[in-house]
């Protein structure tokens, strides 16, 4: 190992060989283009380091779905251009709804796959643009990119799955068992009720750590190892992960406030120390007996009627509840650690149950991206149409792939304008090659040793995902600026000169589009997550599209993956005051358990004050959902209370009586942390 001191990056073997496999497939793509004869070889080698990935499996599925989406661009194309060849004006339409509504797809799938669309988008632009002149040229064109992205893909494929190869399978168990850890190290602390600032974020990640695991999953199809564990197991695997981290906060509020009260039996505390040490050592104890103690406190306190009474049965039914839960999460770990073992009966049945993750999706976001991508398209060609601008094509292309590549992004405009600036720099080093080391050189060696000091750092850097956003559009612009053909480079000066100020100007209409309809400051970014979340929140409270509370979960919990990131910079917005994406996503799980029981209660009496409850919920989020800012009314609390009486009076044999009773008790804790103690006298007074 070797230690960057600039920028505390410590740059290691894989590291080294990533950028020596990109290189080698960046090489060898060039090598074949040249030999077959392909107009614009540098476009195979620009592929191989768009689709080089640190992983082996990742590098095979991006460079699959670029290709996919580059025979569907370049086939858009073919089919636009001759349509529509004799209108200028139509055709740039088309092509910038084209561009548009595949950036708008891209968006709606949060997942790797999202590539395939973003392709098909730009490659049209790529292909068609260029060939409006020409339209009898359009096929050929069409079939060359497509030659030239197959072989870059195909050449990145090669030397990261054959040479020390990196596999996802290895990268899921690594990044899991770091997950597992932390994930009991702070389920433990939260049992102790008393966790520091630091286990609450660490806490907090792991809405982050599951998406992260959601996204390498993805990859697992295409892993290069001969075993590999089962996409269905990680997925059942991340159900159970998202329902860990608002139990774990549900517990400690219970230990909390029952110890703040003094009423925390000493039996029901020894139970605590004792799931803690199951948790910190697996071997400290067996989970099934402490699973029936759980039970067993549960029984007892639930005899007596009063609110401590309550707060102790939510307590043990919730820590019986976490211990089956952490025990099916160590059962699926290792069914992924070891995917060659045979697996239980139910846990299979778990397995086959699983369904895929639940994303957050900002339809208004993704249309406003579209328009933006538009916009920049739309206004590059009819610059370029009515200028006679004979470099309009390649700046209306540059725009197109500008909105496009960061339009997840908060502020595009920020890494729109890293592009820009990395490819401006790149501009004397490009022209350096092009003007005074090329045209000295001749021979593919040659040119190999001498691109090697250029590109071998570059690759090293793109290997670290802190330096890849920033060193990527300097590979890419370098690579594109020397445009390597069999001639080693351009025509004349005033080629190379028009050439990248058409680069630079397509990268400014973006930034302008963008900056025009697009950009979020971070207290709006986190206030449309909200805001979605309480709107989801009003659908489980009045019944709307609720199928699975475990779908329903992951996507609220996704929406505190979306938000964690950006409180540092939005804190200060006053339009956040109060709120809490944790506590709004218990207070979901209680809606969707209030609104079952209020389907099956025995009690008319206890179905009508259910109903009601939910009811007034489903209003008050649905206000705030709305763009309103108030607290939980009042009214709020004297329904749940009123709740509470009429389900305690529910038969004892009810199976509902006793997930409804939790339900309501976080419902209090979650939405009136600060309330007197529920009295049922008062209520009968």
């Amino acid at each position: 190992m070797c230690r960057w001191d600039a920028g505390r990056v410590t740059i290691g073997v894989r590291h080294l060989v990533f950028s020596a496999n990109a290189f080698a497939g960046a090489l060898l793509a060039l090598f074949l283009s040249f030999e077959i004869g392909l107009e614009r070889p540098f476009w195979a080698m620009v592929t191989v380091y768009i689709a080089s990935q640190p992983l082996s499996g990742a590098s095979v599925s991006k460079g699959v779905f670029r290709l996919i989406g580059t025979v569907v661009g370049a086939g858009a194309a073919v089919l636009m251009v001759p349509a529509f060849v004799n209108a200028p004006v139509l055709l740039t339409l088309v092509m910038a709804l084209w561009v548009g509504g595949c950036l708008f797809v891209s968006l709606m799938d949060r997942t790797p796959r999202s590539y395939l669309f973003m392709l098909a988008g730009y490659t049209a632009a790529f292909v068609g643009f260029p060939s409006a002149g020409h339209p009898e040229l359009v096929f050929g064109t069409a079939v060359l990119r497509a030659q030239e992205i197959g072989l870059g893909v195909f050449c990145a494929m090669l030397f990261h799955s054959i040479i020390f190869p990196l596999s996802v399978g290895d990268a899921v168990r690594d990044r899991l068992r770091d997950i597992l850890a932390d994930a009991e190290r702070w389920t433990a602390d939260a049992l102790s009720g008393a966790s520091s600032p630091e286990t609450e974020m660490e806490r907090r990640r792991l809405a982050n750590d599951t998406t992260e695991l959601h996204l390498l999953g993805t990859h697992l199809p295409y892993d290069t190892a001969r075993i590999r564990p089962e996409r269905r197991t990680l997925a059942a695997l991340q159900d159970r992960l998202v329902l860990l981290l608002p139990m774990a906060s549900a517990i400690e509020d219970r230990i909390v406030t029952l110890r703040a009260a003094g009423a925390l039996p000493e039996h029901l505390d020894r139970l605590i120390e004792d799931v803690r040490s199951w948790i910190e050592d697996p071997a400290a104890a067996d989970p099934d007996m402490l699973r029936e103690r759980a039970e067993a406190l549960s029984r007892e306190a639930a005899s007596r009627h009063d609110w401590n009474a309550l707060l102790q049965v939510n307590l043990a039914g919730r820590l019986a509840e976490l211990i089956v839960l952490l025990g099916t999460i160590r059962s699926l770990a290792r069914a992924i650690r070891f995917p060659e073992e045979k697996l239980p009966q139910a846990l299979r049945q778990t397995i086959r149950a699983a369904r895929p993750r639940k994303f957050h999706l900002d339809y208004g976001l993704a249309l406003r991206s579209a328009f933006a991508a538009v916009l920049a398209t739309g206004g590059c060609a009819a610059f370029w149409i009515f200028s006679g601008w004979p470099d309009g094509a390649t700046a209306t292309m540059i725009a197109a792939v500008m909105c496009c590549f960061f339009a997840a992004m908060d502020d595009p405009t920020v890494a729109q304008r890293g592009f820009l600036y990395g490819t401006a720099a790149g501009i004397p080093l490009v022209g350096l090659y092009l003007f005074a080391i090329l045209p000295m050189i001749s021979g593919f060696p040659l040119l190999a040793l001498v691109l090697a000091p250029l590109f071998l750092p570059l690759g090293v850097a793109v290997a670290f995902p802190a330096l890849a956003g920033a060193t990527m559009p300097l590979v890419v612009g370098i690579a594109g600026g020397l445009a390597l053909n069999n001639n080693y480079g351009p025509s004349d000066f005033a080629t190379f000169v028009n050439s990248n100020f058409a680069l630079c100007a397509g990268v400014l209409a973006a930034i302008f589009a963008t900056r025009l309809v697009r950009v979020l400051d971070p207290a709006a970014a986190v206030l449309r997550v909200l805001r979605a979340g309480w709107r989801d929140l009003a659908d489980a409270a009045e019944g709307r599209s609720i199928r699975s509370p475990a779908a329903w979960t992951s996507r609220m919990l996704d929406r505190v993956g979306l938000i964690l990131p950006r409180l540092p910079r939005a804190a200060a917005d006053l339009r956040l005051a109060g709120t809490d994406a944790l506590r709004d996503l218990r207070v979901g799980l209680g809606v969707l358990q209030v609104r079952e029981a209020a389907r099956t209660t025995p009690s008319g009496v206890a179905r009508v004050a259910l109903e009601r409850l939910v009811a007034t919920l489903g209003r008050h989020f649905r206000r705030l959902g709305n763009g309103a800012s108030e607290r939980a009314p009042l009214m709020l609390l004297d329904e749940i209370d009123v709740a509470l009486a009429l389900t305690l009076d529910t038969p004892a044999d009810f199976p509902g009586r006793e997930p409804t009773l939790h339900a309501l008790v976080g419902l209090r804790r979650n939405l009136f942390p600060d309330a007197s103690a529920w009295q049922p006298e008062a209520l009968a007074a």
